[in-house]
């Protein structure tokens, strides 16, 4: 009795085992998934393309690999363009492993604002996609890819390497504004520019390398952060940001940085201005409504609650950067 027993339990293992993996064929390499969205409004239509992964390469990996094909769409509205896209692809779209969200020229606050209501909605994507600028439209992907065959797989890399860099679509919910890396292409070779592309409530627009470098050391979004401060670039990299409040009520923020292998020595000049521009950016964005670096919360845990500073009622207050090298 005890044997029939194992045999019993090892025949139900075997049947739960290939129920489960007929399901996850089913859900997985039997629809086509869906790895970026590129958002691309118009005045009279929208235009929305899919990155998808086609069903015998590999669809249910979140690494970029062959078999990656591009739809390409348009309606009078995002959903119906959506809609529309996704009837292109060769199998059910299925949006499970939509990391990346690209938006294309024209795009600004309220595309992505609408995006993530429709995801909410439908669950055509996922709040925690993360969020890209691309300065080519969706037609000129799609015509560069017919001369390109490893565009598209380029194109998941390039993201994929860039992800420390990119900000996540939830993060429109706080309305302070995002920076996102701005990809290019020039005829079939894609990178990242220096400039970022900033998007906020009521701008939509390309930040130079210099300020892009400066926001990222201050948030720590991204690897390497380069500026030419003299002659020779000065690349840091890991940075590691301290707030206090003094006894006067101003702030003293301390960052601290290490040089990347292949950059110049900074100067004690060279530090000094990098952080006048530091503190320029956080007062700029303050002033933009953005509390860039937590200057309230720190307010608050030294001094209650009540202490608490907020861009909407308080000014900027007073605020030194100093930056050193470890």
């Amino acid at each position: 009795m005890a044997s029939r027993g194992r045999i019993l339990k090892y025949l139900a293992a075997a049947l739960l085992a290939a129920f489960c993996l007929a399901f996850a064929r089913t859900d997985t390499t039997e629809k086509s998934m869906v790895r970026a969205i590129l958002l691309e409004p118009g005045e009279e239509e929208w235009t929305v393309g899919l990155l998808y992964q086609a069903p015998e390469a590999s669809a249910d990996s979140s690494e970029a690999s062959d078999g990656i094909g591009f739809a390409v769409a348009q309606g009078t509205g995002l959903e119906r363009a959506l809609d529309n896209a996704a009837s292109l692809l060769p199998l059910e779209a299925n949006f499970r492993l939509c990391d990346y969200l690209l938006l294309m020229p024209g795009g600004n606050w309220q595309t992505l604002s609408s995006y993530e209501s429709l995801v909410l909605a439908r669950q055509c994507g996922r709040t925690s996609a993360q969020l890209a600028a691309c300065d080519f439209t969706c037609q000129e992907l799609s015509e560069a890819t017919e001369e390109g065959e490893d565009l598209l797989t380029s194109l998941l890399q390039t993201l994929k390497r860039s992800k420390r860099a990119l900000p996540r679509l939830y993060e429109t919910r706080t309305d302070e504004g995002l920076l996102m890396p701005c990809l290019t292409m020039e005829e079939t070779t894609l990178s990242v520019k220096p400039e970022g592309w900033f998007v906020s409530t009521d701008s939509s627009e390309e930040w130079d390398a210099q300020k892009t470098a400066v926001y990222g050391l201050l948030t720590g979004q991204g690897d390497t952060f380069t500026f030419w401060l003299g002659e020779h670039p000065l690349t840091l990299r890991r940075p590691l940001l301290g707030v206090e409040k003094t006894k006067d009520g101003s702030f003293a923020v301390h960052l601290d940085c290490q040089t990347a292998a292949d950059s110049a020595e900074p100067t004690d000049t060279d530090l000094a201005r990098l952080g006048d521009l530091c503190t320029q950016l956080v007062q700029e964005r303050w002033s933009a409504g953005q509390d860039l670096i937590g200057l309230g919360a720190c307010a608050a845990l030294r001094d209650g609650q009540n202490a608490w500073l907020s861009p909407a009622k308080n000014a900027c207050p007073q605020l030194r950067t100093d930056v050193a090298i470890y």
